[in-house]
């Protein structure tokens, strides 16, 4: 039903009706004054609305492959009893992207991708609530709803590999979270160290929920102690530093006392280094990545979310234009919020184009800075600029719920992997306990979710063998170790064209010379299904389960 003609003729005719309400009633007074209690209500019933609307379309399937790898990482941590280790090691280095998940697991939540879907709105829910806060600082309570009300209308109706839970759900939220507190303070909200300490740890957090999340952090943090620097506000500074590396700090004793901390930098910073920055993943040139028409192609050329960032980048490059005048008059005693939004900005499409990889989620980054910069300008702007602008800004959230309702679509792609999944899922559920590792050589993460088996490798996808790095003889040691810690009783060989994800490009484990004889010296080949080769520890007592 969620996903007939008139079913979404109806969802439309509802967003439609609510946003020329939202703009007749601020275009009729645009500066009448709007109780706490009444924004509250406002945005209470708009986020309301947005859950009503996507409950119907939660679906029970992988959209994104790194949800489950998320996933995998929570069936971990919930298996073995070093907890702590487990979520700094079985995470893929974003411990902070899978705590939400755990979270939702320890409280009863199943995991599976549907309760993924719901943390990672929650984790929208808690964006959006953010974002009214920041703007109504310069813009007031009722341009700031009209802002917000933008970015729910585009929730609401938002495509499935961007509702598929990935590290950017969290990771914009903590960052919106950062920003909040940095534009708290620039208009003096607070000025406890208490609260400058949190916020350091905040922001010092965000590289563990996505090494992305870097840049945004940092500039962050240089223009809370820019903003700190000016009051003179030592103490507030001493604070808020501490803050910052308190988390790195802490982590790297944590992995000192066992003897590990090169396993940290490996992992946590050289890893992403080299992802980043090199063309070890990613074969695109530095210099393409950055290029015009990679920008058209991939940021505004799609059906996910293209009107949307049109409309919000249309107005980003003329509101400045428009309103040069009274943002120049107020630059020189209030230039911090106009710089900090312009290079957060900048610093968010480059965190999307950096890596060179077309994944669509990195798009996610786009909307809450395209959101404050436009809020921003639009409170220097002349009261005729602002309202064509919020009629314009409107206009494009409605034609993109209307293009994202039209390729909402129920119907999954007939896939043939997903009939070896049966088969392999079923071998696996046959023949191990639920408390038997497993590892999956291949970038196959899904098998394990819906097997609902621990990882016996930290790295539920082995890709990483594939790649010409310094890091190899680092993963090659952690595998080992691992294999002989965990004794996982099947190793599944799936890295084969046509069925791993980029299986044509990456080698199976048999190319990897250690990997191999320690298969060989451990395992035995018990059963190959469409050609995914399936291995039974030697040691492990061989018993099968009914199902």
């Amino acid at each position: 039903m969620a996903y007939h003609i008139y079913f979404k003729l109806i969802l439309f005719v509802v967003f439609l009706l609510s946003t020329l309400w939202v703009y007749k009633a601020y275009v009729k007074d645009p500066n009448r004054r709007v109780s706490v209690k009444d924004a509250t209500i406002l945005i209470t019933a708009m986020l309301l609305l947005v859950w009503a609307v996507r409950m119907p379309f939660l679906r029970h399937t992988e959209y994104d492959i790194d949800t489950s790898t998320w996933l995998s990482a929570v069936i971990a941590v919930n298996h073995y009893p070093d907890k702590l280790w487990t979520l700094l090691n079985y995470t893929d280095a974003r411990p902070l992207t899978v705590l939400p998940l755990l979270a939702g697991s320890w409280f009863g939540m199943p995991v599976n991708y549907t309760s993924a879907e719901i943390i990672g709105l929650l984790l929208w829910t808690g964006t959006v609530l953010l974002l009214y806060q920041i703007c109504k600082l310069f813009a007031g309570k009722n341009l700031s709803l009209v802002v917000t009300w933008s970015l729910a209308l585009f929730l609401g109706t938002i495509c499935h590999i961007f509702a598929a839970y990935n590290s950017e759900h969290g990771s914009i939220f903590m960052i919106t979270a950062g920003i909040t507190l940095f534009f708290l303070y620039v208009y003096g909200r607070w000025s406890s160290p208490v609260i400058a300490a949190i916020t350091g740890i905040l922001l010092g957090s965000v590289v563990y929920a996505k090494f992305q999340n870097a840049p945004m952090g940092l500039l962050t943090g240089v223009f809370l102690l820019l903003a700190m620097a000016q009051r003179k506000d030592w103490r507030n500074i001493a604070a808020l530093m501490i803050g910052c590396l308190f988390p790195t700090i802490l982590i790297n004793v944590f992995y000192g006392a066992r003897g590990k901390v090169d396993v940290f930098w490996n992992n946590y910073f050289w890893n992403y280094f080299y992802y980043s920055f090199t063309t070890q993943f990613s074969s695109m040139p530095m210099v393409e990545r950055f290029s015009p028409v990679r920008v058209i192609r991939f940021i505004f050329y799609a059906t996910s979310s293209g009107v949307y960032v049109l409309t919000l980048t249309a107005l980003a490059v003329t509101l400045p234009v428009l309103s040069f005048k009274k943002w120049r008059s107020e630059f020189r005693v209030n230039w911090i919020p106009v710089v900090f939004t312009s290079l957060l900005l900048l610093l968010s499409v480059y965190a999307v184009l950096q890596s060179g990889n077309n994944f669509e989620h990195y798009k996610l980054f786009l909307f809450v800075p395209l959101l404050i910069f436009n809020a921003l300008f639009l409170s220097f702007s002349q009261p005729v600029v602002r309202n064509y602008a919020i009629g314009f800004l409107l206009l494009g959230g409605v034609l993109q719920t209307a293009v994202s309702l039209k390729y909402l679509d129920g119907e999954v792609a007939y896939d043939k992997r997903s009939d070896i999944d049966r088969k392999v899922v079923g071998h696996i559920v046959t023949h191990t306990s639920s408390s038997d590792p497993v590892v999956v050589w291949g970038w196959r993460d899904g098998l394990l979710v819906s097997a609902q088996r621990p990882m016996g490798y930290r790295d539920v996808h082995t890709f990483h063998f594939s790649m010409k790095s310094p890091l190899i003889p680092h993963w090659t040691r952690d595998f080992v170790e691992d294999m002989e810690e965990n004794k996982p009783k099947i190793f599944v060989e799936a890295m084969i064209p046509e069925y791993s994800e980029r299986g044509h490009l990456f080698l199976p484990h048999d190319k990897v010379p250690v990997v191999r004889e320690y298969v060989q010296r451990h395992y035995r080949l018990v059963k190959e299904l469409d050609g995914v080769r399936i291995f039974h520890r030697r040691d492990a007592p061989e018993i099968s389960f009914l199902r």
